[in-house]
């Protein structure tokens, strides 16, 4: 397929994906009755104010207390859009749009879209639903649909060169690129970033400083370039680029919904910054000053005599005056404020807002484009005439709920078409988290063998006689797997011998090394199925001996453990049946996620029986037989 025409294709696929979110919006918000959305959790309701004030942007912002059923449960996260409603009775009184800032347990804060407070807020009872966010999808159509249609333009040109019917073109840099905080990969990696023309890719497996590197490259750039822009898919991968960025002396400005950045990054947003400004001020005196004319005018009733219709009307007209003034100022801050910034960073769909998407970049930083579907970077890279892609195609994939639209290849990144076609990218090859244990299987199976330790780091370990890494075996023991209510499978007899081994550990750690139990000290247990995920948080809960040491643990699934790393990595693998069906566990860049977490330490417990079908786990059991991990459960029974 042409350029044009793998676009259109997108498009369709975009759409399918759209109403397969929107069915699952119905099915679990619109079609339910209010009690049952409080069930499933897309709701909460009733809810107790237990604070209202101003906060950043002049926004409404409401603390919420759920008065909770006790079979609740909860689906929201932050930075979810929702709509706060108050009830009286049966009957709605009002709603208003905002953004989830935090929830934590039974608190929920939401910042509103409006600087007003709802009449209704102090009336009746209030609750929370979760919306159905169109705009994201309006925002990647209108994307793809420019670089589809553009022509004779540098759009259209990237628009060849990303899509393979064009080949990128290097310059030749007038020196070598050198850096003593990096590794000679890293170099390369700026180096051909810097005689890129049109586009380059930083390929960089776990562990192997890919933020640093981007960081440098990003501040290296700078020098050259009055103002860049920087995006990833998650505000999380924003934050920490913008952290990052400003500790290196960069000048970053973070655009996007104060709810969903995080509290330390509000120093770098447009709000703080514009409140920064020695005009702003002025700004919110004319502000408040318009409001009061327009307050005083409005007392006025309709019937009324000469006099007081041409005071109404001066009235108007000065607060009309002042709004004017108040306008300009706030449009001539603005440009100073934005014009100020070396780096403005934002999300991929954030590189929509007005005051991103009016402006020209030479250069667009997209970071985690592993993860980033295609029509969410043609927002970022529509605005810039060069693209440098950073992520790894063998991590976590973009979530695509639609079957359909998955097929289709709508999972499939810009960074993976190009990584086929187009033999651009540097691969970061010294890593520097992992023992060489835990990181050679990953090397081998999707890098090539070409992953090598960092001084130092690859004979890292808990301790003399602790091996870093562990396969158990649960083959013949009769661990069956099962399914809860909601079809997620769950595995009780395999959660019970990870604690056990976990105990074991702990108390090896205890009598022969004691002194790393510090408060950085961290342990992580994975399994892929939120069942088993659940049943392993309960079991720790309620087990005396491992509750002592329950603020060194942390249990997820493997996307929630994404970027993130620990001392020691438990994996529950859960599948064990006669079939041989291995379901989730196929997912093997999920697989590449979860076995490069752990720093010192990697246990996986599994089923070889039921494992052994699949030609990735096979070669992963030959693996831990070759450097003597293999173990049986039978090693740890009672």
């Amino acid at each position: 397929m042409t350029a044009s025409q793998q676009l259109e294709k997108q498009l369709e696929l975009l759409e399918i994906e759209r109403e397969e979110d929107l069915r699952l919006y119905h099915k679990q918000v619109l079609k339910r009755s209010l009690k049952e959305r409080v069930l499933k959790g897309v709701s909460w309701y009733p809810l107790k104010l237990v604070r209202q004030f101003i906060g950043t942007g002049d926004h409404v912002v409401l603390d919420f207390e759920r008065q909770a059923m006790p079979d609740a449960k909860n689906s929201l996260q932050s930075g979810n859009s929702v709509t706060v409603f108050g009830m009286n009775g049966e009957s709605e009184m009002g709603h208003a749009s905002g953004v989830i800032y935090h929830i934590r347990k039974n608190f929920m804060r939401v910042i509103l879209s409006t600087q007003e407070p709802p009449y209704w807020i102090h009336s009746g009872r209030l609750g929370v639903n979760l919306n159905f966010d169109d705009k994201t999808y309006r925002e990647m159509k209108t994307a793809t649909r420019r670089a589809m249609e553009a022509e004779n333009n540098r759009l259209s040109e990237l628009r060849e060169i990303l899509l393979g019917d064009a080949q990128p073109t290097f310059g030749v840099w007038d020196y070598q690129y050198s850096n003593p905080i990096l590794n000679r990969s890293q170099e390369r990696a700026i180096q051909r970033l810097l005689e890129a023309k049109d586009v380059a890719l930083i390929h960089g497996p776990p562990g192997t400083g890919k933020t640093t590197t981007l960081v440098q490259a990003i501040l290296e750039t700078s020098k050259r370039e009055n103002q860049i822009l920087v995006c990833a898919p998650s505000n999380t991968a924003v934050d920490l680029l913008t952290l990052r960025c400003a500790a290196e002396g960069l000048h970053v400005l973070r655009i996007g919904n104060p709810a969903r950045v995080e509290e330390e990054l509000h120093y770098h947003t447009l709000d703080e910054t514009l409140a920064r400004h020695p005009d702003h001020p002025s700004l919110r005196k004319l502000r408040k000053e318009a409001e009061a004319l327009y307050r005083q005018a409005n007392k006025y009733k309709r019937t009324f005599d000469s006099d007081a219709y041409h005071k109404r009307r001066a009235l108007l007209k000065e607060a009309r005056d002042f709004k004017n003034y108040a306008e300009t100022l706030e449009e001539y801050i603005l440009n100073q404020v934005i014009d100020q910034a070396q780096v403005i960073a934002c999300t991929l769909t954030g590189a929509a807002n007005s005051l991103v998407s009016k402006r020209k970049f030479y250069s667009v930083f997209i970071d985690e484009a592993g993860q980033a579907l295609a029509p969410a970077c043609w927002i970022a890279i529509s605005r810039a005439s060069r693209v440098i892609l950073a992520g790894d195609h063998h991590q976590l994939p973009p979530t695509v709920k639609s079957i359909e639209a998955e097929r289709g290849g709508l999972s499939k990144t810009l960074f993976e078409s190009l990584i086929e076609h187009a033999p651009i990218s540097t691969l970061l090859d010294e890593q520097y988290r992992m023992h060489e244990h835990i990181m050679g299987f990953s090397s081998r199976q999707f890098y090539g063998g070409k992953l090598r330790a960092a001084p130092g780091i690859g004979s890292r370990g808990l301790g003399e006689g602790f091996e870093a890494l562990e396969f158990v075996d649960t083959a013949g023991c009769g661990f069956d797997e099962k399914k809860n209510a909601s079809l997620s499978t769950y595995n009780a007899e395999e959660a019970h011998l990870l604690l056990k081994h976990l105990a074991i550990l702990f108390n090896r750690i205890e009598s022969e090394q004691k002194e790393i139990l510090t408060e950085n000290f961290s342990v992580g247990i994975i399994s892929p199925y939120k069942a088993q995920v659940k049943l392993l948080e309960d079991l720790v809960e309620e087990n005396s001996m491992l509750s002592t040491y329950a603020k060194y643990i942390s249990i997820n699934t493997v996307d929630g453990f994404q970027g993130q790393e620990r001392d020691v990595i438990y994996i529950s693998l859960v599948r064990s049946n006669s079939d041989g069906d291995i379901g989730f566990l196929k997912d093997y860049r999920r697989m590449n996620v979860a076995l490069t977490r752990a720093r010192k330490k990697l246990v996986v417990i599994g089923d070889s029986a039921t494992l052994g079908n699949s030609s990735f786990y096979r070669n992963f059991l030959d693996y831990v037989e070759e450097v003597g991990a293999y173990k049986t459960a039978w090693e740890f029974g009672d």
